[in-house]
């Protein structure tokens, strides 16, 4: 009987050896699936974001109801950038955005124009994961004291035919592109004009307003970054830690790569903003995480200090609610354009 009993112990030992090499190779090929999965989705949200729909209290501005004193035109540019062109219409009342601003430059004793009157063209740029749409509250603000704007859909993002973003290595010619075009199709000069860039938009607008052949004339950069790489690094980190963080960055920059052509240790919006020749206002947060302030600043101190450059930080700001604070950063934005076109 005792031998029978060993016999069976005996023959049971290899079927329980295989069912833990199996339970062994099914848990590193999860292992293994789950993190392919989310390099890959990292690396999507770096060069493609989900694209959103647009919220229905934007439709409005797009059907020419929202009485905020400007008309929107929405066009597409030869190589398939979709922009929206703000233009500011003469009104006897004005939106409850409009006369905010316009009282607090008022305060600031700034001559404004008459409503309809426009001073120049700012070039509006979206962040990352945004839409055009996303920045007509944005534009209503700036047309109310004489800005049009210009708002394109950047690739990757919007209605934008082209799959991927660069983060201003390959979109600068499609900017400029839009604003002379836009210029061309609704019968406006080239200057006075400005850029202004959020985040992701805040490179792509360093990229631009450094080509040669940019004809801007002062710009503003909000909540952006020294290089992209180490943003990243900081992000996976803060989602996975420090240790599977960084390798899941690393896979995930050999990805972009291959999807886009562009090798991501060269997003570095420092390097262009060495080259920078106009004047410039920086805004950050200063409670930012997700672009964490010393990055902004680093850009910063890449800046010539011959430019007429200005670093602004924002009380209990960060990154994505730097633009709605109680901080009267839009009045101050357009003190600063304005001081650029007419000098105090």
């Amino acid at each position: 009987m005792t031998d029978s009993k060993f016999i069976v112990e005996k023959r049971c030992r290899p079927s329980a050896k295989k069912r833990l090499v199996r339970i062994g190779i099914t848990v590193i090929a999860s292992v293994v699936i789950i993190y392919a999965a989310l390099t890959w989705w990292c690396a999507s949200e770096i060069a493609q974001p989900g694209r959103r729909a647009i919220q229905t209290s934007y439709l409005p501005y797009l059907n020419h109801t929202a009485n905020a004193g400007f008309r929107v035109d929405a066009f597409t540019t030869s190589d398939g950038m979709p922009c929206l062109v703000c233009t500011p219409e003469k009104t006897e009342i004005f939106s409850k955005r409009a006369k905010i601003i316009r009282e607090q430059l008022e305060a600031r004793q700034i001559d404004l124009l008459p409503s309809g009157a426009i001073s120049g063209t700012l070039m509006i740029l979206h962040g990352r994961g945004g839409i055009k749409e996303d920045y007509l509250a944005v534009a209503e603000r700036f047309c109310a004291v004489g800005f049009r704007c210009v708002i394109p859909d950047l690739p990757g993002h919007g209605s934008n035919p082209k799959k991927f973003t660069t983060y201003g290595v390959t979109e600068a010619p499609m900017v400029m592109k839009c604003h002379q075009e836009a210029a061309l199709k609704f019968n406006f000069p080239i200057q006075p004009c400005f850029i202004l860039g959020q985040s992701m938009g805040g490179s792509v607008a360093m990229y631009t307003a450094t080509s040669p052949e940019s004809q801007y004339q002062a710009m503003v950069v909000i909540s952006s970054f020294d290089q992209l790489q180490p943003i990243i690094r900081h992000q996976t980190s803060g989602l996975l830690g420090s240790v599977f963080g960084p390798m899941l960055a690393h896979t995930s920059f050999a990805i972009y790569e291959w999807k886009t052509g562009v090798d991501i240790s060269q997003i570095r919006p420092a390097q262009k903003a060495a080259q920078l020749s106009i004047p410039i206002l920086m805004v950050h947060g200063e409670s930012d995480h997700t672009v964490p302030t010393d990055s902004g600043e680093r850009l910063y101190e890449s800046l010539p200090e011959d430019i007429g450059k200005k670093w602004l930080e924002i009380p209990q700001a960060d990154h994505n609610n730097v633009l709605i604070t109680d901080y009267p950063l839009y009045a101050t934005i357009a003190e600063w354009l304005l001081t650029q076109i007419r000098p105090r």
